[in-house]
């Protein structure tokens, strides 16, 4: 990964949380920039003599002190608390390690998707040929506890810490609220490929494509979807954004260049310095009508590309408000393989319109105990039937 991968994360699901480490804020995007130049310390302005002389006191006079690592890692967040960023994150080398290969779609853990709530994270998804569905774990549920310890006043990144680990290793899971009430569950992690697409022929020609992240390969498997089921006799689409935290933010622009033309604007990136950084569709020839889907959990990417394809007319939006995530993360490797990521810019939508805490208004809100696919399936009917009407030019 370059050390100036840039990341767009969004706070509220876990993308498979218990498959990696929690993204606290979530990964919605990360694309390719220059590496950094190195700072030669006398042009620093700030005299860490003070902060030297701290540690060194601390170390030899403090009543029971804490390691040189504690040490080292404290001051390193107190550095991120001062950004008042909430999604930056300190990284230690095998947390750092997890995430970039949650980046690039490939966890070691037990296949859930989690949302955060007070009582504890709840299950929003179970991942197909995983230790959870192997085990019966339901939608819906909610972790309470983690190898005997009440996980529910926990932050969703240290129940994360307690669930992940090596291949091959048990974690013993309590859940609340299923069908068959509370219970424990030893789970044996496994190393896991979270599946970025599945696409199925409704009736009457509807494809549904539903996109559940946007790690690497996510543009080259929609578009695989795509052509699979219009040789199948798809005749209009609905992409599925639902739950979809995000993740990279070039896969974001090259699913969304599937269905615009050529050099249509998808995002622009507005840097700390404020210069405004626009990334276009390389354009496409999928023009089957499209409905999107979104909810609450669609963030970030999810909503780069909802809403570059409301922007542009090209499909209507069904669901619900989205999350609201228009700030943009980098990652920068430190050297001793441990990791920092914070906040250096925000994206508009090509209307302009920053995404931060209002997120995509649908063109139709659906409630969320009613069928949204349904809806969203019918209204690709109803557009496959008013093409079929329209003149030809």
């Amino acid at each position: 990964m370059s050390p100036r991968a840039t990341v767009v994360t969004a706070v509220a699901l876990v993308l498979v949380l218990v498959t990696s480490v929690a993204l606290v804020s979530f990964q919605l995007g990360r694309a390719a920039a220059p590496a950094p130049t190195a700072t030669d310390p006398a042009e620093v302005d700030a005299d860490f003599t003070v902060l030297e002389e701290t540690y060194r006191q601390l170390s030899e006079e403090a009543v029971d002190p804490p390691s040189s690592e504690e040490l080292l890692r404290g001051a390193i967040d107190g550095m991120l608390e001062t950004l008042d960023d909430p999604h930056a994150v300190y990284f230690d080398p095998e947390a750092f390690e997890h995430f970039n290969r949650q980046l690039d779609g490939t966890f070691s853990g037990v296949g859930l998707m989690l949302e955060e709530d007070e009582g504890g994270p709840v299950v929003v998804n179970v991942l197909p040929a995983t230790p959870a569905e192997e085990a019966g774990v339901e939608i819906g549920e909610r972790i309470v506890s983690v190898d005997g310890r009440d996980v529910r006043d926990l932050p969703l990144r240290d129940i994360v810490d307690l669930v992940t680990g090596e291949e091959g290793t048990d974690v013993t899971v309590g859940f609340e609220e299923g069908s068959d009430g509370p219970r424990e569950l030893e789970l044996t992690r496994a190393e896991i490929d979270l599946p970025l697409v599945q696409a199925e022929l409704l009736d009457d020609g509807v494809g549904h494509v539903h996109l559940m992240g946007f790690s690497q390969g996510a543009a080259d498997r929609v578009a695989e979807a795509v052509d699979e089921l219009t040789a199948q006799g798809a005749q209009g689409l609905v992409l599925d954004l639902r739950r979809n935290p995000g993740g990279l933010l070039n896969q974001a622009v090259s699913v969304a260049s599937l269905f615009l033309a050529e050099d249509e604007p998808v995002v622009t990136v507005r840097e700390s310095g404020g210069e405004e950084r626009p990334m276009r569709s390389s354009g496409g020839d999928t023009d089957l009508p499209l409905v999107v889907l979104v909810d609450r959990g669609s963030a970030s990417a999810s909503e780069i590309l909802a809403g570059a394809l409301q922007d542009a007319g090209r499909a209507d939006v069904l669901g619900e408000q989205t999350f609201g995530k228009g700030t943009v993360q980098s990652v920068r490797t430190l050297s001793d393989g441990s990791g920092l990521k914070f906040t250096t810019a925000e994206y508009l939508l090509p209307s302009g319109v920053s995404l931060e805490g209002t997120g995509i208004t649908p063109d139709r809100e659906i409630a969320e105990d009613e069928d949204a696919l349904v809806a969203a399936a019918d209204l690709v009917r109803d557009l496959i039937a008013a093409a079929s009407l329209a003149p030809a030019a």
